[in-house]
């Protein structure tokens, strides 16, 4: 497998593509089409931020839970409270993504991790 690194804010799709946890018109195509571009954008934004958190800390231990921004990425992510347009149900809601296959492919990726760490 050919190693790519990652570093654009449209990435993260490519990473869980094959997990099958994205929706289909996740495209960029279809999103340039859609009145509310720049509040997707920026709900992708929170979303992927406690995402690369989550998976660039999570194999590090007791370091990671010293970790502020890791511990805040983990509660965020597993929290089904639906309090506020950027919890972590409203965003995925508002993304059209599943909540729990996001969260079950998050936690069994294995994958790629070293690409996304830098």
């Amino acid at each position: 497998m050919e190693a790519t690194t990652y570093a654009a804010h449209d990435d993260l799709p490519n990473i869980f593509a094959a997990v099958g946890i994205l929706p289909s018109p996740f495209g960029e195509s279809r999103r340039r089409n859609l009145p509310s571009e720049g509040e997707r954008k920026l709900l992708f934004a929170v979303l992927e931020d406690a995402i690369r958190t989550y998976l660039r800390y999570r194999d590090r231990g007791g370091e990671a839970r010293n970790n502020e921004e890791f511990v805040e990425a983990t509660e965020w992510l597993s929290c089904d409270e639906e309090c506020g347009p950027f919890s972590y149900i409203g965003v995925c809601e508002a993304l059209g993504i599943d909540a729990d296959n996001l969260r079950s492919g998050i936690s069994n990726h294995t994958g790629r991790l070293e690409e996304i760490r830098g």
